[in-house]
């Protein structure tokens, strides 16, 4: 049983590797030398911390297309100029540019295979490292008593990225921000055939609100955020799993990081944090009415205690049947009944005291669903909100609407 709806994704107009995402990306001509020795094309040398080098080349790992059939996509551009050491990377959906401080002793640029220099500046134990572009695409790598000789490739085989440096940006709290990340992204659908499901759909129905949305066709989730700046979106946008995905390993790499800069084109989204700029392509396309399958008010409510809840569940979860985890709920004054039966296994059940008005209910749901809410509720207390047992439910903090998760039943 499932949300009756369904389209198909496409791209956003407009090829996403055109001009640069920021000036650091253009290809452009460098004139290096040492000590007024010309070095060429072949002379980047660079100097930089250690550590410094493996949280830029851990932030491209989820970018950097490791499975392409086109090997430069696997790759990272390094390049060296007065402002420091510009690391990249693209599949050419996404893009990543950060620029990090570095002595450059000669500038240059090189494509080097992305997965394997990060094991490599990882497993150096010196506090300092240099990179050395050699002849025919070469590079040195030199840390303490080691050094590694590794294969790139030339950088001008590398795609240009979009120039999304001008694009207009607002700047929102990081944290609440990656809250409504968490509170949708669990939402999103994984289901090849259902693209236009495959991201979170953001839209700002009021100046100064963000909402957010999920569906994978069996629930649903919708975030808001309250903001002090106007955020554009144009006529909505959905934005790549992917997307939000590496925006949060920014966030997790960026200790003390306090906002996101985030600003959005016909075609684009541009998120800006720690700084690293993050650029991904809209998936085109409908986005599900989302609201003709959120229940307007259901008549039988049950309050909770959201950790009693959880465990509870969790519990009886041990004994559900197969992959769909289905859990009987059994809704009635006072009390909550959770059933789980396994025929080869054995059954679990448990009843927990609550809150309820309205009949008696008994409904199945899939409890991982369930504990997938509760798992992203902060608040002591959530609500059920229930019409019967073909209809969905709703959950959502008792003491915050800012977030409410609609959840398909199933048939037990």
């Amino acid at each position: 049983m499932g949300f009756k709806f369904l389209k198909k994704r496409k791209r956003r107009e407009g090829g996403f590797l055109k001009g640069s995402l920021t000036n650091a990306c253009q290809h452009r001509q460098k004139r290096t030398s040492i000590s007024g020795f010309e070095l060429g094309r072949q002379g980047m040398k660079v100097v930089m911390q250690t550590a410094e080098l493996a949280r830029a080349l851990y932030r491209v790992q989820g970018i950097a297309d490791k499975k392409s059939t086109v090997p430069i996509l696997g790759h990272v551009l390094l390049d060296a100029d007065n402002e420091g050491l510009t690391v990249s990377a693209t599949d050419t959906d996404a893009g990543l540019v950060g620029t990090y401080d570095a002595e450059v002793q000669a500038t240059g640029r090189i494509a080097v295979q992305a997965r394997q220099l990060y094991d490599v500046i990882k497993s150096i134990s010196s506090s300092q490292v240099e990179l050395c572009r050699g002849d025919n695409n070469w590079i040195d790598v030199k840390g303490g008593t080691s050094r590694f000789h590794l294969v790139g490739m030339a950088a001008d085989e590398f795609p240009t990225l979009p120039d999304l440096s001008k694009l207009a940006r607002v700047s929102l709290p990081a944290g609440a921000l990656q809250q409504m990340i968490d509170r949708t992204l669990f939402c999103v659908s994984t289901d090849e055939n259902r693209h236009n499901l495959s991201g979170i759909y953001c839209e700002t129905p009021e100046p100064r609100l963000l909402r957010m949305v999920s569906t994978d066709g069996h629930r649903l989730a919708l975030a808001e955020g309250q903001f002090d700046a106007d955020i554009h979106i144009p006529q909505g946008a959905i934005v790549p799993r992917k997307g939000f995905q590496e925006l949060k390993r920014l966030l997790g790499d960026s200790a003390a990081q306090s906002t996101v800069e985030i600003g959005f084109s016909d075609n684009s989204c541009v998120l800006y944090a720690g700084g690293v700029m993050l650029s991904t392509r809209l998936i085109e396309g409908q986005f599900p009415d989302y609201r003709q399958v959120i229940p307007q008010a259901g008549n039988k409510i049950a309050k909770l205690n959201r950790v009693q809840f959880a465990e509870a569940l969790r519990r009886v979860s041990l004994l559900s049947q197969g992959r769909a985890h289905g859990v009987r709920f059994s809704f009635a004054e006072g009390s909550l009944e959770l059933v789980a039966e396994d025929p080869e296994h054995g059954d679990a059940r448990e009843t927990l005291a609550m809150t309820y008005t309205g009949e008696p209910l008994t409904i199945g749901f899939n409890a991982r669903y369930i504990l997938d809410v509760l798992s992203l509720v902060a608040e002591a207390q959530v609500s059920f909100h229930l019409s019967d047992d073909l209809s969905p439910g709703v959950l959502r903090p008792e003491e915050d609407s800012r977030f409410l998760a609609v959840v398909m039943p199933m048939r037990i």
